[in-house]
């Protein structure tokens, strides 16, 4: 987790001052939901319930696990330049640790949309790495 906050940590929370779930921990939440398959804010939520014994060993949950309402929340407020310029970083940093194919696609979150504008959901690289099969955002 440290590594993740190293890199993620940088990311500017720009929800109300009086949130449950720390930024960290939820996009940490997230990116273990998509890389096990999660497509959705809701997958996300099912996801963290399924495996709330896990994620509990590696970040602070003392609200339980966000709801698919705070992933939402999350990724409509993102800022996604931000997002962006780190998650480059961190797959970078990935690949390096991996060698073999790479094969990218791009994927909309359904439900993560911003507030009257319905027409421009978060959209995801999927990155699969075929040699080892692990799949990353």
């Amino acid at each position: 987790m440290e590594g993740f906050t190293s890199l993620f940590g940088s990311i500017p929370d720009t929800r109300t001052s009086n949130v449950r779930y720390p930024l960290n921990n939820i996009l940490f939440s997230a990116l273990a939901a998509v890389l096990c398959g999660a497509e959705s804010c809701q997958d996300m939520a099912d996801f963290g319930v399924s495996k709330q014994k896990l994620l509990k060993e590696v970040v602070s949950l003392p609200y339980g696990i966000p709801s698919r309402d705070v992933f939402s929340n999350v990724f409509r407020h993102l800022d996604l330049t931000a997002f962006e310029t780190v998650f480059a970083s961190f797959a970078q940093a990935f690949a390096k640790a991996i060698s073999g194919v790479v094969a990218i696609d791009g994927k909309a979150v359904r439900g993560a949309y911003k507030r009257g504008d319905k027409a421009s959901p978060l959209h995801l690289k999927p990155v699969a790495f075929n040699l080892v099969h692990i799949r990353l955002l």
